[in-house]
């Protein structure tokens, strides 16, 4: 007995579904016709047969074609003509909507793109509607991906259902608004390389651009997605150049112009801009005002970051991601806004080193520019710390120890070597920039429990790192900070060596303060080392923010924290709250607005403050310098930035209008799809790409 080709079975296959579904909508027809049923029983009938249409049509495959498509397409508009007719009300459209979400967030299903042609069940103005009763039905977080998955997967192969891209866009911003940001980016990573090709394609191009551009925008602390695309970006350019009958293709060709460069100077530094420069140079006459483009678009970062430029705290300047950077934008505004040292790095006129000339240009734009943002790329090419890789993300405690480190044994050998006539001058004892906000004593004294006998030893330091008790859960800053101070047993392990036992006993080790700093700076030990997965992973314990801590008897207040968002140190993001005269600012990259300390206090895991910037309350802060006491240099400084920021001012801004929606199509099928291969869309424009 001859075996059927398995192409053919499943066709047979897909056919005996479509007759199927037709078979049941034409008996649903008869009983509306005839009314021989109850109202109440025939909508319980109709809700049951809803549910099996919906699955049912997740079953049948698209075919490629041109025959089985012509055939395929007209028993697909026969079904869509009896859900328009009899599918009406509330209650059927909720159950067609169930039935929907629960088949394309099973990750043990795949449904097919046919399934789609139910949203057209729902008005378009009610989709965000649809998208909010989703996500505020109780469904398991665990299939918002798988959801969002196959909607990506269909919009990239099938655009017979013009709500589907609106679907998807609708549905993104409704997990942004419940920052599911993991879930959007990863989409994102997945999904925008094909659906980005797609913009080559008139008919395609109104449905899936806005979700393109939405997610290129919104991934704004990672330039990854943007990066995926560049290679595609000529090539999309140069057929929107040529399709000077389409209304649509001017207005893409410019917005994709102006994103190119708004993301390039969004995450500067790359290689790969080298290339997309030239490509782009044939359309310079496009220039818009691009920068306006990710100013005004919602970051997936958190909450408080979707801002807008009317929402930016007046006369705070933010610092652009250039490309997971956050950990270095929160500590560089954490050490800004520690006011005796910003003003110490500026006041430093002469024998300084590059890294000090970088940082007192960022801190003299910080506090004079009429930017909203600015690029630190020196100070990231300055100060990036060995091991550090471009593009990745790191640790901002490890940052912050290294570039402090750096400035304070710069500044100490210049001193040193300026001190060359003074013989009993030492390098040590110089009072750099850093030691004098940051600089404090610590002495430790051990004891052997044999003998008794005494070992001390001074150490200087410029950050304390805080452990976490073993045993114990809501700890506040000041119980981890007597923690840190209260006797520790040495013994198992960790026994003490003793000179005068000539070995390791036990003994005890205490750690006093005899020098404190005037701004104590204190990392919380989030992260711990996991033998089993050997990567560090982050203790998710909350900590109590105090607003003053005592160490013995000197008081320290509050006045900037970096907090990290993640659940390790090598994913997340960074931000930074600080506090100026009795105001609370929260920077956020690019971002700065007004907040309050109660949002500090208030936040929650996977949210967690992690290094702590304390100021000793008998030292009070200075008055900031005026831009009159910079040097020459720094004034120059700020001169070329007014000037740059003026030229970029008068330049000719370009007014974009939204795409022309498409004709509605809805009266006749489209053309069956081309045979060509390569798995893109042939000039035929057929509606589903393989």
């Amino acid at each position: 007995m001859a075996v059927k080709h398995k192409s053919i079975e499943c066709r047979e296959k897909d056919e005996v579904y479509l007759t199927i579904i037709i078979g049941v909508l034409k008996r649903i027809e008869q009983q509306k016709s005839s009314q021989q049923c109850l109202l109440s029983k025939e909508a319980r009938l109709e809700a049951k047969q809803c549910k099996k249409i919906v699955s049912d049509l997740g079953m049948v495959a698209i075919p490629t074609t041109p025959e089985d498509y012509v055939r395929f397409m007209t028993q697909i508009a026969m079904i869509q003509e009896f859900l328009l007719k009899y599918f009406v009300g509330d209650e059927l459209i909720i159950c067609t909507l169930q039935a929907f979400y629960t088949e394309i967030s099973d990750p043990q299903k795949h449904p097919t793109p046919t399934m789609s042609i139910v949203l057209k069940l729902i008005d378009p103005q009610n989709i965000p509607k649809a998208v909010k009763w989703i996500l505020q039905s109780s469904y398991p977080e665990s299939g918002l991906e798988q959801a969002l998955h196959t909607l990506c997967t269909w919009l990239s192969k099938w655009t017979w259902t013009p709500n589907l891209g609106l679907l998807v866009l609708e549905f993104m911003k409704g997990l942004a608004a419940e920052q599911h940001y993991e879930i959007l980016v990863d989409i994102t990573l997945t999904h925008i390389e094909r659906l980005f090709k797609m913009l080559i394609l008139p008919d395609p191009r109104t449905n899936v651009g806005p979700v393109v551009f939405h997610m290129l925008t919104s991934m704004q602390h990672n330039p990854k997605a943007f990066h995926k695309i560049i290679p595609h970006i000529g090539m999309i350019m140069r057929y929107l150049c040529n399709e000077k009958m389409i209304d649509s293709s001017r207005y893409y060709l410019e917005s994709l112009f102006n994103l190119s460069m708004a993301l390039m100077e969004h995450f500067p530094g790359y290689a790969c801009y080298e290339q997309l420069k030239q490509t782009l140079k044939p359309y310079e006459g496009l220039t818009g005002d691009y920068k306006q483009l990710l100013m005004n678009s919602k970051a997936w970062l958190n909450k408080s970051q979707t801002t807008t430029l009317s929402q930016y705290a007046p006369g705070k300047v933010g610092l652009n991601n250039l490309g997971n950077t956050c950990y270095m934008n929160s500590v560089l505004q954490a050490l800004f806004m520690t006011k005796p040292f910003r003003n110490d790095i500026l006041a430093k006129s002469k024998d300084a080193v590059p890294l000090f000339f970088k940082l007192q240009s960022l801190f003299a734009l910080l506090q004079f520019s009429e930017r909203s943002s600015l690029s630190p790329s020196e100070i990231l090419t300055a100060a990036r710390p060995p091991g550090f890789q471009m593009g990745q993300q790191h640790d901002s405690s490890e940052f912050l120890g290294h570039l402090l480190d750096v400035l304070h044994e710069q500044e100490r050998l210049i001193g040193n070597s300026n001190e060359h006539d003074d013989a009993t001058t030492s390098g040590s004892n110089i009072t750099t920039v850093v030691k004098k906000s940051f600089g404090g004593k610590t002495l430790t004294m051990s004891q052997c429990n044999n003998c008794g006998a005494r070992s001390e030893r001074m150490d200087t330091f410029r950050d304390l790192q805080l452990s976490f008790p073993s045993d114990a859960d809501n700890q506040s800053v000041q119980t981890l900070m007597d923690y840190y101070l209260q006797k520790e047993k040495l013994c198992d392990d960790n026994q003490y060596h003793c000179d005068e036992c000539c070995g390791l006993t036990d003994g005890e080790r205490i750690t006093r303060i005899i020098e404190p700093p005037p701004r104590l700076v204190l990392t919380l030990k989030h992260f711990s080392y996991d033998p089993k997965t050997q990567a560090r992973t982050k203790i998710l314990k909350r900590v109590q923010l105090d607003d003053n801590v005592y160490v013995d008897s000197n008081e320290y207040k509050l006045y900037a924290a970096v907090v990290h968002c993640g659940s390790s140190v090598d994913s997340g993001h960074y931000y930074t709250y600080a506090k100026d005269c009795e105001d609370w600012y929260k920077f956020n990259d690019c971002f700065v607005m007004k907040s309050k300390a109660e949002e500090l206090c208030g936040l929650r895991s996977p949210e967690a403050p992690y290094i702590l910037f304390y100021s000793r309350v008998d030292c009070s802060d200075p008055e900031p310098m005026g831009k009159c006491d910079l040097s020459s240099r720094l004034q120059s400084v700020l001169s070329r930035d007014y000037a740059d920021l003026d030229a970029e001012k008068k330049k000719p801004k370009l007014s974009i209008s939204a795409p022309p929606r498409p004709n509605n199509k809805d009266d006749y099928d489209p053309p069956p799809p081309g045979c060509g291969g390569g798995g893109f869309m042939d000039s035929t424009q057929n509606r589903f790409v393989c």
